[in-house]
């Protein structure tokens, strides 16, 4: 039995973080006010303790404050990119601090703001994190979101200015970077070409203090 409810749980996350068809989410549904019905009284325990004394509700009930952690941060981290609100990006990376997306919105949110030196620090971060998962994809797509973000503020700045020369040299570095991680990832000559281009500009930035 335990078995079975562990593997249900197990089935129930991964239809509820990639997503099912319709007749899939319903099946999971019925399940889930199925079981709850039957275990009404250990998830009222739970939900009062944060814990049973049924390994089963707990290992259920665990899943489920999982995924909704999940979805809030989700939900905080979207909102303020879409805001620019740094608290609500601040209480997302609270929620999942090993999330490199995460951290390279925050990043870029506080380089634009001319909070360079913690926008460093946070992109440092997202560096550590990413590293956590071996080379591969998840390399890409942290390189792929970098040049996105950062590449949307090119005009704000080549507009306004940078507020100083270390903006301005975070700016171009980590854009390098960025790019230099696509091209270990692709060899292809543009990224390599792309990358020597921002690091120049890198150190034009220390040349003009």
């Amino acid at each position: 039995m335990r078995k079975r409810i562990i593997a249900l749980v197990m089935v129930t996350v991964m239809l509820l973080v990639s997503g099912c068809e319709a007749e899939a989410r319903q099946l999971v549904i019925d399940l889930a006010l199925s079981w709850a019905a039957e275990n009404a009284v250990s998830i009222g325990a739970y939900t009062f303790f944060g814990r049973s004394g049924n390994a089963e509700v707990d290992a259920v009930m665990g899943a489920r404050d999982v995924i909704n952690n999940i979805n809030e941060a989700d939900r905080l981290m979207e909102e303020g990119r879409q805001e620019n609100d740094l608290p609500k990006m601040e209480e997302a990376i609270e929620r999942r601090p090993g999330d490199y997306t995460y951290r390279v919105s925050y990043a870029t949110a506080l380089l634009q703001a001319g909070r360079t030196s913690e926008a460093e620090d946070q992109f440092t971060a997202a560096n550590l994190n990413v590293e956590g998962y071996g080379w591969g994809d998840h390399w890409q797509r942290y390189a792929i979101e970098g040049i996105d973000e950062l590449g949307a503020l090119r005009d704000d700045f080549e507009e306004t200015g940078f507020v100083d020369a270390q903006q301005c040299w975070a700016y171009h570095h980590r854009m390098g970077h960025f790019y230099r991680v696509r091209h270990a990832g692709t060899e292809q000559a543009f990224f390599r070409e792309r990358a020597e281009h921002y690091e120049a500009l890198a150190q034009a930035c220390r040349l003009g203090q």
